[in-house]
């Protein structure tokens, strides 16, 4: 009876390995979390050009159309 409940649960995975999937976890979901939060946020230059390229493409699809 050497084995612990913890021991026979974890099998042969050592406590380091055990860290290192937490800290590992970790880091995935914070990387995660920046793409999520950085998702659809343009700098102003970004917004200024996606702008300008759209009323291009809006002028060449229909020329007849007024510009805002």
């Amino acid at each position: 009876m050497g084995n612990s409940g913890v021991g026979m649960l974890l099998g042969d995975i050592s406590v380091t390995a055990l860290w290192m999937l937490f800290i590992g976890a970790f880091i995935l979901g914070g990387a995660i979390l920046y793409g999520v939060m950085k998702t659809g946020r343009l700098r102003r230059s970004e917004r200024a050009q996606l702008d300008r390229n759209t009323e291009a493409a809006q002028r060449r699809d229909d020329p007849q159309k007024r510009a805002f």
